[in-house]
């Protein structure tokens, strides 16, 4: 595959594109109404073109009255194989090297694939019509900050949604999520960049997620849901889905965030066996999405350290992080780091916060953020003495997520400037 720049009057390649381009134009109409010689005021055309010299997708940045509008087609026999991914990706770098400020688009409401793709990549819903909706791109690079829908904890999904699109929210679907029947289709089709984390989609029948069970029935449970949470990632565009690390002992849904109730014969070599089995079983389930899998840091509080010493959750520290992702090495394995079960668990294991984030900085790809007293997690909101903020700069290439209970829309936005505000250096 190569992209070829096309320049009027040299038009037989887009011509032959045009010819095959089937069903796709109607939803690509932009030529209906134009003569190719309107190439002449692009800022960049171009066609992908295949090893036998066939024009499978096309792509263009328009600037008309001050504004770059990019438009693509892919050929119909052609679609569903990453060929539009891949323009969009070319337009948006070239826009980059050319300094453009921002993209804008239009797509029919019914094209949902196309919508996917584009929120995937960080387009903005700007106007939504009856049929057609108007979509903003930023091309200068800025820092990507999530808000989970914890933020908006007992609202209904609809109005979750609703606040983020006014608001301009990339959201985290999460934990905080009660099941609902047709969740997963709200996640397809929310019109916001989106990213699903954890217990989302929440099952029917409340369990507790473990790829280190050693009860076979739940560590198969947690190894589909995960599978399934990777799928949903991949209909969407998200680079990756993310879930927590195992446990040594099967807790109760009721169990977690307080006091885990201590069981006896605890074998964390078996455990650990156990989730490196679990977790490669989720990567070659899924390679053909090409979904990233991130393990997040487990919180360890003083109160669920065994009287021995003994940690009953994995990848609590640094240690662990590292050697899970060595034992596996697989390029899809990646840590979503939480700040927040980092400042407890170093508490309770006493090891350095800045020393830790320095072992395991090269495998973190998304980072969770949120507060507490040093004691147990609670998901409290940040403020400027936030102990991760002069650590922002080393981060800011990677994906955040704002994970605070119940916000309101002015919380939120502050909390969003305090972490853009910090993600450059001094």
């Amino acid at each position: 595959m190569k992209f070829v720049a096309v320049k009027y009057p040299e038009t037989k390649l887009l011509t032959a594109f045009l010819q095959r381009a089937g069903n796709s134009l109607d939803s690509f109409r932009y030529f209906k109404s134009r003569e190719l010689k309107c190439l002449e005021n692009h800022l960049y055309t171009t066609l992908l073109v295949d090893d036998e010299g066939t024009p499978v997708a096309y792509g263009h940045l328009d600037q008309e009255n001050g504004i770059t509008w990019l438009g693509i087609a892919v050929a119909q026999e052609n679609t569903g194989r990453g060929f539009g991914k891949q323009m969009m990706e070319q337009l948006l770098e070239v826009a980059r090297q050319k300094q453009v400020d921002h993209i804008r688009l239009s797509v029919d409401n019914i094209n949902t694939a196309a919508i996917a793709l584009y929120t995937g990549l960080g387009f903005r819903l700007l106007e939504k019509k009856e049929t057609i909706s108007f979509y903003r791109y930023d091309v200068k690079k800025q820092l990507l900050v999530l808000v989970s829908t914890l933020a908006f904890m007992g609202k209904p999904i609809d109005e979750i949604i609703s606040i983020s699109v006014a608001a301009d929210y990339a959201l985290e679907f999460s934990s905080g999520l009660p099941y609902h029947e047709k969740m997963e289709d709200y996640f397809i089709t929310a019109p916001v960049q989106r990213f699903a984390h954890n217990y989302f989609p929440a099952p029917e029948i409340p369990f507790v997620l473990n790829l280190a069970s050693r009860n076979e029935t739940i560590r198969q449970q947690s190894i589909q849901h995960c599978i399934r949470g990777i799928e949903l990632s991949a209909k969407v565009k998200a680079p990756f889905f993310s879930a927590h690390a195992g446990f040594c002992i099967d807790p109760s849904p009721a169990e977690l965030g307080n006091e885990l109730v201590k069981t006896t014969g605890i074998d964390r070599n078996e455990n650990w066996r156990l989730f490196i089995n679990s977790v490669n079983q989720v990567l070659d389930h899924t390679k053909h999405t090409g979904v990233d899998f991130l393990i997040e840091n487990n919180v360890l509080a003083k109160m669920n350290l065994y009287a021995d010493s003994t940690n009953p959750l994995l990848c609590a520290d640094a240690k662990e992080m590292q050697a899970l992702i060595a034992q596996i090495d697989n390029p899809r394995l990646g840590i979503l780091l939480d700040t927040a079960h980092l400042k407890v668990s170093s508490g309770s294991l006493g090891f350095s916060l800045v020393d830790a984030m320095s072992e395991i900085k090269p495998f973190v790809r998304c980072i969770h953020h949120s507060d507490n007293n040093g004691e147990r997690d609670t998901n409290e909101s940040l403020k400027a003495d936030y102990w991760f903020l002069p650590l922002m700069p080393q981060y800011a290439d990677i994906v955040h997520v704002l994970e605070v209970k119940k916000q309101s829309v002015e919380q939120v936005n502050f909390q969003l400037n305090l972490l853009k505000k910090h993600s450059h250096a001094n």
